[in-house]
């Protein structure tokens, strides 16, 4: 669980152009050039880093962005422990938003449609396993049309995050692992959310490499 995580949105007529067994060199090529200019550009980089994005100079312009966690979700253990949160206060949250969370944080945190249960007629559509399903050398793997799925579910999780802070002050046992208070989940949240929104503005689809 120590491993970092890489996600990009990228143009999926892109990625798709490029033969298959090319796919991770590719993106981990494209992942890795944008670290390398804000490393060269930024000499007096501040210690505590936020969420940011990081879009790629020519000629690589115009087919993916990597959208950086910040101090708190670059690691994948971040987001194990998000998820550890998330299944101590899942159980005292209202049914409808509960069932919306569980999808979409589900290819970040999970990669596998776990509580497929849950899911009844009034809950915002799901993602299918064979939508977000990553292939053996990625972490994520989200097709645009699974990104409009998730983007349907984080038009209505968003606006009710605050619904989740009571139950995480009351339920989740956060004095161990690295999600230690409501806010920090949140915010792992939010960025997951915005790599959402930015990628089905986009029409593209996400992907998650280790690193």
């Amino acid at each position: 669980m120590g491993m970092c995580i890489d996600v990009l949105i990228v143009d999926w007529d892109y990625l798709m152009s490029v033969p298959e067994d090319q796919h991770y060199a590719v993106l981990h090529e494209a992942g890795t050039s944008v670290d390398e200019e804000w490393w060269d550009a930024e000499p007096n980089r501040p210690s505590s880093v936020g969420p940011q994005w990081f879009w790629p100079s020519p000629p690589a312009v115009g087919w993916f962005g990597k959208f950086d966690f910040g101090d708190v979700g670059y690691s994948y253990k971040d987001h194990f422990w998000a998820g550890e949160r998330w299944e101590e206060i899942r159980s005292f949250v209202e049914p409808g938003l509960r069932s919306a969370v569980d999808r979409f944080i589900d290819p970040l945190f999970w990669g596998g449609l776990e509580y497929m249960s849950d899911r009844d007629a009034d809950t915002p559509s799901t993602v299918s396993a064979g939508e977000s399903s990553a292939p053996s050398d990625h972490l994520l793997w989200c097709r645009p049309a699974a990104v409009s799925s998730l983007k349907r579910l984080w038009d209505f999780v968003g606006p009710e995050l605050s619904l989740l802070r009571s139950p995480f002050g009351q339920h989740s046992r956060a004095d161990f692992g690295r999600i230690n208070d409501f806010d920090t989940f949140v915010e792992l949240l939010r960025g997951w959310g915005d790599v959402i929104d930015r990628a089905e503005l986009r029409g593209w689809g996400v992907v998650g490499l280790r690193c």
